[in-house]
């Protein structure tokens, strides 16, 4: 999996984050019908004052995609590293302590939640480097979904990012990573079930990284003081067409790739978001910004970004999406770098088209 994880051209305003707007303190309605915007009216993106947060060299773009769109609708920037810690060990049961009746009802209407948490944990990838034994310490596990990441926040609330900084991803804590990864080497009970992370699925689990992740769980929460969040609970919507980049070039393959009708639902569901003041997020490859290198081991790379706005140009409808993989621009495709601006990429509908696989927007 690529390790990094959706914009602006004549929209760029800023030299350093986003003036998030006011939070629409409206829920969307459930089962709507999704249409496409015939004119692709423009939807302008807000101001920024800063470059996206960068994930720098870890393999998790759907924690920072969810935190780019769960950051948009709180009006608060919320970081990114907690949302990965979230999604990988949260007690999914915690959901239904909450209060909130919205909440409920939305949890009331997925009996197979459970099941479909256990299934996207199970597919987490661990990386080999500087890890043979492939144990699943958080900062080498990679991959999640961006629907199940904002639906566990409602759990604690939103952690802001000025509490626990993700910019570069990891690299603002090797020094706490190093010591709590000596730490649990010797740990003197591996037999032991620690509670922050034991509600996990069995792949996550380790008598060794438990200890690890435990430590890394206790320093999020100790960082992250005070939660926010929003005008109302955090009721992701997503639709999938395929898994993951090897599903859709596999189906592809056999002849039965991704449907006419099944683009444009996505599309039509990333536009319904844009005119509700919401943005979404979106699955499809990073080999369609950047070409693969030639030594590069991996077929599929997998990326996850925000949609921050829409507009048409020389009569082809484009979205601007967040890159948050650096703000350098040179090193994309030749066409693809001559509309971007500081890691905020426009990208026409055929390209997406192409690959896009899922997306996600907040109710």
């Amino acid at each position: 999996m690529l390790r990094v994880t959706l914009v602006s051209l004549l929209l760029f305003v800023g030299a350093s984050g986003p003036v998030i707007a006011g939070p629409d303190p409206k829920v969307l309605e459930a089962n709507p019908a999704y249409r496409r915007n015939a004119n692709c009216a423009t939807i302008p993106a807000a101001e920024f004052k800063r470059m996206p947060i960068s994930q720098g060299d870890s393999a998790i773009c759907f924690a920072y995609a969810t935190a780019d769109m769960v950051s948009k609708r709180i009006g608060r920037t919320v970081s990114a590293l907690d949302v990965a810690t979230t999604f990988y060990f949260a007690n999914a049961a915690k959901l239904r302590q909450c209060a909130d009746r919205r909440l409920l009802d939305y949890l009331a209407t997925r009996p197979g939640l459970s099941e479909e948490i256990v299934a996207q944990r199970n597919r987490v990838d661990v990386a080999e480097e500087e890890n043979p034994a492939k144990k699943p310490f958080f900062d080498k596990l990679e991959g999640g979904e961006e629907d199940t990441a904002s639906l566990l926040l409602n759990i604690k609330g939103a952690c802001l990012d000025r509490e626990l900084p993700s910019d570069d991803g990891y690299y603002g804590y090797a020094s706490q990573i190093a010591i709590m990864r000596r730490a649990a080497i010797v740990a003197p009970d591996r037999k032991i079930c620690l509670r922050s992370v034991g509600a996990t699925v069995p792949k996550l689990l380790d008598p060794v990284a438990d200890h690890f992740n435990d430590a890394w769980v206790r320093f999020v929460d100790e960082r992250c003081r005070h939660r926010v969040r929003g005008p109302a609970p955090l009721l992701p919507v997503s639709f999938r067409a395929a898994i993951d980049q090897r599903e859709v070039v596999e189906r592809k393959r056999e002849g039965q790739e991704i449907t006419a009708e099944e683009k444009a639902h996505m599309f039509a569901m990333i536009d319904y978001a844009l005119d509700h003041r919401r943005n979404p997020t979106i699955g499809y490859s990073f080999y369609l910004l950047e070409a693969r290198a030639a030594d590069d081991p991996d077929e599929f790379a997998d990326h996850s970004s925000m949609v921050l706005a829409r507009r048409k140009m020389n009569g082809v409808c484009h979205y601007l999406v967040q890159d948050n993989t650096g703000e350098w621009c040179s090193r994309l495709r030749p066409a693809i770098a001559k509309r971007c601006s500081a890691g905020r990429i426009w990208l026409n509908e055929q390209e997406l088209d192409e690959t896009i696989y899922s997306v996600t927007y907040l109710r």
